[in-house]
Order: C-alpha cells, then sequence, then structure tokens
C-alpha cells in the first residue's frame, strides 16, 4: 500500500510472512554458508525466546560483550508462549533458554548451566534472622509467580516431598516484581541464586538457604536442526556458551 512515505505491507503480506518467515531464514542461512559470518560486516537480527530470568541475569553479560566491538548485530528478545516450541522447529527464532526442554527430535537441547533455588526476605524482616527454617517458610506470606501452565520446579519440590502449600499474599508476572515485592513488605519469595545476588544489594535483601536441601534446576538452550550449518547461529551459541560459563565462575 503506497503511503506519504513509501510503501507499506498489507495485512495479507503481513500475515503471509508470519507464514514464511521460516524459510526465508533457512535461505538465508543456504546463501551465508557460503561466506561464513563476520558480526562487524554483516547486519544479523538474532531472535531469542526467553523468560526475563535471561534479560535480568544474561542479557547485561551479553550486551557487555558486544558493546564496543562495532559488531552489527541486533538483539531481538521475545516471551515463551505455548507456540515457542513450534517457532523454535520452523527457524522462526533462533535460540531458546529456559528451565523445561523441548523434546523434539528437530531440536538440540543442552544443559548450559544449572541454578540453585534460594529465598530472599528484606533486611530487618521481624520474624527472619540469621537463619530460615522450614518453620520460618511456611509461616510467612510469599510473593510468587504464576506457573503459566507448566510446574515450576519449586513446585515440584512443595508438591512431592513436603506436601505443604505456601500462604500466598501476591502473584507477579516477573522475577524482578517478586524482588520489589519482597523489598518493599515482610512477604519472603524463592528466587534463582544468580538472580538474587546480582539485585539483593541495591533493593536491601538478604538472601537465604533454601531451608531443605533442593536439587539444581537445569537451565538448557534449544535451537532448531536447521540452523546447524549456519555461521551467524554458530556465532551466536559460541559467546552465548562462553558469557554462561563465565557467569558460573564468578
Amino acid at each position: 500500500m503506497r503511503t506519504s512515505k513509501g510503501v507499506v505491507p498489507t495485512p495479507k503480506a503481513e500475515l503471509l510472512y508470519q507464514d514464511i518467515q521460516g524459510g526465508l531464514s533457512l535461505l538465508r542461512q543456504g546463501l551465508s554458508q557460503q561466506r561464513g559470518f563476520n558480526p562487524k560486516a554483516q547486519p544479523h537480527n538474532f531472535r531469542i525466546l526467553s523468560g526475563d530470568y535471561f534479560e535480568f541475569v544474561l542479557l547485561p553479560q551479553l550486551i557487555g560483550a558486544i558493546e564496543g566491538g562495532g559488531l552489527q548485530v541486533r538483539f531481538n528478545l521475545k516471551p515463551i508462549f505455548d507456540d515457542s516450541a513450534k517457532q523454535l522447529v520452523h527457524a522462526q527464532a533462533d535460540v531458546m533458554l529456559d528451565a523445561f526442554p523441548i523434546k523434539d527430535e528437530r531440536i538440540h537441547c543442552e544443559v548450559v548451566t544449572e541454578e540453585t533455588l534460594v529465598v530472599v526476605a528484606r533486611k530487618d524482616h521481624p520474624d527472619i534472622q540469621d537463619a530460615l527454617s522450614l518453620s520460618d517458610f511456611f509461616s510467612a506470606t510469599h510473593a510468587v509467580l504464576p506457573n503459566r501452565g507448566r510446574l515450576l520446579p519449586l513446585d515440584k519440590i512443595l508438591d512431592k516431598p513436603l506436601k505443604q502449600e505456601r500462604k500466598i499474599g501476591v502473584q507477579v508476572t516477573q522475577y524482578i516484581s517478586l524482588l520489589a515485592a519482597v523489598a518493599n513488605s515482610n512477604y519472603i519469595a524463592t528466587a534463582p541464586k544468580q538472580l538474587a545476588n546480582r539485585y539483593a544489594d541495591a533493593l536491601g535483601l538478604l538472601i537465604y538457604d533454601f531451608p531443605i536441601p533442593v536439587p539444581p534446576v537445569p537451565i538448557y538452550m534449544m535451537w532448531s536442526k536447521a540452523f546447524d550449518h549456519d555461521p551467524a547461529h554458530q556465532w551466536l551459541l559460541k559467546k552465548l556458551r562462553l558469557i554462561i560459563n563465565n557467569m558460573n565462575l564468578e
């Protein structure tokens, strides 16, 4: 359609693009294999599916690793939804990072790190002192995340070994809201250790070991096998692995 600024796609073209963008990605991949990938010379838009854990823990590291290097790359982050696995299979996204693996023979699924669950509470909490007991945990009121139709790792622990329910005071949509809710109340919350370590001081929080031994939570990096020979995609995977490995050494 003609506009004062040129032409724009029609609604029909927009719908068509949603169906063929995976094929276009594969076509670009086939052409790029012939010349390799130079991030300083070739503009590239990487599409990453992730939760806010990635945005608050890994994204700052990723930006820091490429900033100032003259790289022509851009990162487009999208939240994980029910159709995210389909997007990954059809090469409509480059990579997905999540605690829930996709079991599909067309998808590579690699454990890139493990997270430890900890409990956070504000400094000077009236009912929690130097350590957190199991009684303290269940006596307190909790800030929680929605399960979004998936049973979260903590819910599995509470449901099977402990068979107890927390007192829920507020349910928020993302981790940073979880920490903010705890910082301004007597609520407590369970969060990944890496996330808590990065924001506890700024928000005035104390970090406690979970009151019982809990298994670590694996974090998976997943991508379509259609990208196996794509130089740009291999560059992205290498960069993400390096950042995560450095994070694990901190």
